[in-house]
């Protein structure tokens, strides 16, 4: 079926060239069957087993031309053998069967072999003169026969053909040229996607080669925790299905989402602290993304109070909602919800809420799974606190709480104590 394709040759010549083999291979196999069953069944004249050796001959030649890219050729010649072998099942080897209404076949085959319509054109007309030859030229059907007078049902037909399998052509090639675009465009946006890793490749590797005191080594862990390859993976798999649907509006979305939050997580781990506006985008981003995964069944708010004016400690808060995700909501079926507040009085707290299975829960799955979440690295964060809880001197840390309904386990809130910086 390949016979005569190649990478060098246009995909419509390609095409043009599978279909005539695939004709060519049709005929054949049909004309060897019916001409074995015929020698056991029917005695046949001498002119029907010519017939059928020129026809093997003929069709074999047809592949040699498209071996050999002679392919203008080949489509020729395959076009020609309709009429040939029509013409001669109609006047020779099997007269009087109607076998001149194969004609009709010619307009949509030879459309679906040649690119312009000017070959099928004159194909169809031809057709249709030979579509009568029968009738006035040899004895085969009566004079009285209606056919010979249905010059307009005939061409009717045979206009018919041709405008329907026109009509599909076109529908055809309008739809890989469609297809084509998407193509393109999912090129450029798997681009983007690969333009990214690298970008955070090459982040993690400059960040490795900056551990230069505890703080800096820290900061970077906890880089990796809230970029850790999971997530990334689960973020470009959600975009890739996206593009894959040609939902490209809501990929292109996701696609300048992530890329905001690469940006901004590797311009904020070299920070100690950042204005809580951008704390609260850096997290509203993270989450719109986390949605992707848990799609409709998920839901968040996030809530600040008296926060307006501080700066707080880059990238702390976002490893504990992943923690409140993976550990908690992951796998809680039914609607799950997350709450993330911040409230700020004599000090600055950021309160964690989710309604998960809990903790208890969660350390059962790990278990059964013979494993657990190493992404999120609490003694990271838990040194990175101290650390900062050293420097500035105030009461920073966390506390985790299982929360209950007479027993049942309906959640975890954790309670981070943040140190801050006002404005002025």
């Amino acid at each position: 079926m390949a016979t005569g394709t190649g990478n060098q040759h246009s995909d419509t010549q390609n095409k043009h060239t599978k279909l005539v083999n695939i004709y060519v291979l049709i005929s054949l196999h049909t004309a060897l069957i019916f001409y074995v069953g015929d020698l056991f069944v029917i005695q046949k004249h001498w002119i029907y087993h010519c017939i059928t050796y020129f026809s093997f001959v003929y069709m074999a030649g047809i592949f040699i031309l498209n071996k050999k890219k002679e392919f203008s050729f080949a489509k020729i010649a395959w076009i020609a053998y309709l009429f040939i072998f029509i013409n001669l099942s109609a006047l020779q080897a099997n007269p009087g069967i109607y076998t001149e209404y194969y004609f009709l076949l010619v307009p949509g085959i030879c459309l679906s072999v040649h690119q312009k319509n000017i070959i099928p054109v004159i194909a169809t007309i031809l057709g249709f003169i030979c579509f009568f030859i029968p009738y006035y030229f040899f004895a085969i059907y009566p004079e009285d026969h209606p056919n010979r007078e249905q010059f307009i049902v005939v061409g009717a037909l045979f206009y018919s053909v041709y405008a329907i399998v026109n009509y599909f052509k076109k529908l055809n090639i309008k739809n890989e040229l469609s297809l084509k675009e998407n193509n393109k465009e999912l090129q450029k946006q798997n681009s983007i996607i690969e333009t990214q890793k690298l970008l955070l490749e090459k982040a993690y590797a400059e960040l490795e080669v900056s551990k230069k005191n505890e703080l800096a080594f820290l900061q970077l862990k906890s880089l990796k925790s809230q970029m850790n390859p999971h997530f990334i993976f689960n973020s470009l798999n959600s975009i890739q299905d996206l593009i894959l649907q040609q939902n490209t509006d809501a990929s292109y979305d996701y696609i300048v989402l992530f890329a905001r939050l690469v940006r901004n997580t590797l311009n904020y781990s070299n920070k100690d602290f950042i204005a809580i506006h951008k704390e609260l985008e850096f997290l509203e981003i993270y989450l719109q993304l986390e949605k992707l995964r848990f799609e409709d069944d998920f839901t968040y708010t996030i809530q600040h109070t008296n926060t307006e004016e501080l700066f707080v400690p880059s990238l702390i808060v976002q490893p504990f909602i992943e923690n409140a995700l993976i550990h908690g909501l992951m796998h809680k079926a039914g609607k799950k919800q997350l709450t993330i507040d911040f409230t700020f009085t004599d000090y600055l707290l950021c309160t964690i809420t989710d309604n998960g299975i809990g903790r208890k829960e969660a350390k059962k799955i790990r278990e059964r799974q013979g494993g657990h979440h190493e992404s999120f690295a609490l003694e990271a964060i838990q040194q990175r606190l101290e650390i900062l809880k050293e420097q500035y001197g105030t009461a920073v840390g966390y506390q985790v709480y299982d929360l209950y309904d007479d027993k049942l386990a309906i959640g975890t809130k954790v309670e981070i104590t943040m140190p801050f910086q006002k404005k002025y």
